[in-house]
């Protein structure tokens, strides 16, 4: 799975796997898209923008897209583009409750 990982997605398992203790291998097991055992993938949707695309690909819970970039002309699995508006989402979260406890402070 490591080489079906764009260079970004493997830092952010590194950082992960740091972060709780483990290997990056194991972070990279908890996290993939398919079965062990799975032995053919249901995908549609194909669409690529310059170096970056996306697929959707038919997993337990229904389709799912992933986003893939282009390195070395090579298609890569974009965890990041995953993980940022995930990550931008917290922050905004986290600044709304920073704002509602200061204007309580305020008040």
């Amino acid at each position: 799975m490591k080489v079906l990982l764009s260079k970004e997605s493997l830092k952010l398992n590194e950082q992960e796997a740091k972060a709780q203790g483990v290997s990056v291998d194991e972070i990279i097991k908890r996290e993939t898209l398919f079965n062990p055992d799975q032995t053919t993938v249901e995908f549609r949707n194909e669409k690529i923008d310059g170096d970056k695309a996306t697929l959707e690909v038919k997993g337990p819970g229904g389709w799912e897209t992933v986003p893939f970039v282009r390195e070395d002309a090579v298609w890569k699995i974009d965890k990041k583009s995953w993980a940022d508006p995930i990550l931008m989402q917290e922050e905004e979260s986290k600044g709304h409750l920073d704002d509602i406890i200061n204007q309580r402070r305020i008040q």
